[in-house]
């Protein structure tokens, strides 16, 4: 008879596993995975506690324990399979945003990556199929292997009826004094959703019916005349890596970018090219502004130049194709143990297993076990919610049941899971507009902070320096002449330098032009309890003459942590200013500086050697290891390996400096640096000669 278990609990619907590819880290993390290499769709399982080769799992509703997983050498990692909807399109369209022609083409593909095990009884449910030439929402594939020439099953489609543009871009151009008044957000804004909802009478939709734009100029004279570019994300997801390029006719003089609401804009010969590489939500709208001087010799018209974009969508193209649900099959078992007990015969322990033999990350939807007398009783009752994703090689038990029974128990047994997919949706984007766009004066730069001298060019948001210690921080201040026109006067503005962050001295300071050093007169520095600041005036009649377009000046000091107390922040401001000749209004450039933070960490460090018998009798492989289980990174370490005289040695992964430092021959690595979590590995090989013994390799150092 029974004694665990009991009536059925009513069974949740069964949730549907996958994500799309917009905002991919954050879905995976939401399902319990995390990327390691997203081209193979590898991910790993996170877990709260990775000290334990074992995770509990509980019932979702009632919150008991209901079973644990058992990870394989402590693997959390494990594969996907890929379901990829790829489309390529090309827009041609007018000044008006009005559509000339679209060219497209579409993919579906449903891959295998691994090269072990292959995928079966696949099922896929699309949605939104109506916008193309596909015949049926359900896609069934027998199996998939392994190779090249069978692990993916791919198909092509086409778009059906008209379709609509999704990313609409449109120029405007305005030649009136009060241009940039005119060409605002709001009213902008407003226009963009009359061309998306094209309500109004064909005679108006002209974009002057907001009186937005204006074409006329004045001859014989010099005109400013404004521009703005404005870009309407109208897909289902974000956009992202947008590339657009503006032609900027000779006709045009002075080209200065006035505004940029996301990304950069850099002016180059002949064109402009803005540059957005984050996400651009589904609705929302950026801006470029730029203006411009144009002398009208005649009559003739003058072209304001074309415009060319590229980007990348996260959602389908052809209105809305997405995944909905996807099912497949892989390696696995499953089965029932069950032990009678020492002391009570006719008493058994039974715990259900089931066990992902493949190198998938598995998904246990649905796990039951009948009482062999009553078939109405659950045993064991698990719905999709209450086991999280298994990685390959893991087995999950079941919590454990009595059973009396003088014969050996038979259980009924229905089991469910599937291989958990990756849903990825790209769409490749071009957009051809007829005339617009451009820039001038401008600079850029950033501000990188780093704990070596030798500074890397990478964005650093937050770096931490221990508590109670002097400890000098290097920073670098990069400003760039991104634009047209050369200055004659720079300001470099350095605030809120503390008793416990100190600014440098004039002596520390270093100027580079163009990576070459270069001499700044002392009275051009000033420095303050609170203040650094850098005056570079006259450039015109200095040895450097003016910071010219695409020069580069970068400022090195360190920043002096004095023994800052816990929690200690420098969170200060840098301001760049420059101006043109003849001066004209300063610009100003405000780069988001990273924060320095004291930070109460020790350090800890982890050092192993494993001696492993490879090839023929005599030959060994050496692994050293060494890890940061610390929260800060460690730097400058050494490891040290002795090798025993009746041993020949070579076949480095890292080639290691030769020393005598022990009396025998010595091998030595020198590691720059350790970041925290990071696991260094290195192995070599030795060969015994003569009288060997191979346990003398084991000593370590």
């Amino acid at each position: 008879m029974p004694l665990f278990g009991g009536g059925e609990k009513e069974k949740k619907k069964r949730k549907e596993i996958g994500w799309d590819v917009e905002d991919a880290e954050e879905k995976l993390e939401a399902e319990g995975l995390r990327r390691t290499e997203m081209d193979v769709g590898r991910v790993e399982l996170i877990d709260t506690d990775k000290s334990t080769p074992v995770i509990e799992t509980y019932d979702e509703d009632t919150g008991e324990l209901e079973g644990a997983i058992a990870l394989k050498d402590g693997n959390r990692e494990g594969l996907l399979a890929i379901v990829k909807i790829m489309e390529e399109v090309n827009v041609e369209q007018d000044h008006e945003a009005k559509i000339k022609s679209i060219d497209f083409k579409g993919k579906l593909n449903v891959e295998n990556p691994s090269k072990k095990d292959r995928l079966w009884d696949i099922d896929l449910s699309l949605k939104n199929i109506e916008g193309t030439n596909l015949k049926s929402e359900e896609i069934k594939i027998i199996e998939l292997g392994t190779d090249k020439d069978n692990n993916v099953d791919s198909r092509d489609f086409k778009l059906s009826g008209e379709a609509k543009n999704l990313l609409l871009v449109k120029e405007y151009i305005n030649s009136l004094p009060d241009a940039d008044r005119v060409l605002n957000r709001r009213d902008i804004e407003r226009d963009l959703d009359r061309i998306e909802e094209e309500e109004i009478e064909e005679e108006s939709t002209s974009s002057q019916a907001f009186n937005l734009e204006s074409y006329a100029i004045p001859i014989q004279k010099e005109n400013p005349v404004h521009f703005t570019i404005a870009i309407k994300n109208l897909f289902p997801s974000a956009v992202k890596n947008i590339e657009l390029t503006k032609e900027i006719p000779n006709d045009f003089l002075d080209v200065n970018i006035t505004d940029t609401s996301a990304g950069y804009a850099d002016v180059g010969e002949g064109q402009i090219v803005w540059t957005i590489e984050e996400k651009i939500p589904s609705g929302s709208t950026i801006l470029l502004k730029f203006n411009a001087s144009v002398m009208a010799e005649s009559i003739d018209k003058i072209s304001t130049g074309t415009i060319d974009v590229k980007y990348k969508g996260m959602s389908s193209f052809a209105k809305g194709l997405a995944i909905d649900k996807f099912d497949a099959y892989t390696r696995n078992r499953f089965y029932v143990d069950a032990i009678e007990r020492d002391e009570e015969p006719e008493v058994w322990d039974c715990s259900l297993v089931f066990e992902n033999t493949s190198e998938f990350i598995l998904q246990l939807l649905n796990a039951d076990v009948y009482s062999p007398e009553d078939e109405s009783v659950k045993l064991v009752d698990v719905d999709p919610n209450d086991v999280p994703p298994l990685p390959a090689g893991a087995r999950w038990f079941s919590k454990s049941w009595m059973y009396e029974s003088s014969d050996i128990p038979r259980f009924s047994k229905l089991l469910e899971f599937r291989v958990m997919p990756d849903f990825q949706t790209t769409v490749n984007g071009t957009l051809a507009i007829d005339q617009v766009e451009l820039y001038v004066a401008s600079i850029t730069g950033d501000v990188v902070y780093s704990r070596k001298e030798e500074i890397k060019k990478r964005v650093v948001e937050t770096i931490a320096i221990p508590t109670y210690k002097e400890t000098p921080v290097y920073a670098s201040l990069m400003i760039e002449n991104n634009g047209s026109a050369p200055f004659n006067e720079l300001k470099i503005i350095h605030r809120n330098f503390t008793s416990e962050f100190r600014p440098p001295s004039k002596d520390e300071i270093t100027v580079l032009w163009d990576d070459s050093e270069i001499e700044v007169d002392p009275d051009a520095i000033s420095v303050s309890k609170e203040t650094l600041q850098i005056s570079m005036r006259n450039l015109k009649d200095s040895t450097t003459g003016m910071f010219e377009p695409e020069s580069v000046i970068e400022i090195r000091y360190p920043i002096h942590g004095m023994n800052p107390s816990k929690e200690a922040v420098f969170e200060s401001e840098v301001v760049y200013l420059a101006n043109t000749l003849p001066v004209s209004q300063e610009i100003e450039f405000v780069p988001e500086v990273p924060v320095i933070e004291s930070v109460h960490l020790r350090r800890k460090f982890r050092v192993g050697k494993e001696v492993m018998p490879i090839g023929d009798l005599g030959t060994y492989k050496i692994i050293l290891s060494i890890e940061n289980i610390g929260e800060m990174p460690l730097e400058n370490l050494v490891l040290m390996d002795k090798v025993p005289d009746s041993f020949e040695y070579g076949e480095y992964s890292m080639k290691p400096e030769i020393t005598d430092e022990v009396g025998e021959d010595t091998l030595k690595w020198e590691i720059d640096e350790l970041e925290p979590a990071e696991r260094l590995e290195i192995t070599y090989e030795i060969t015994g000669k003569g009288e060997y013994h191979p346990s003398d390799a084991q000593l370590a150092l």
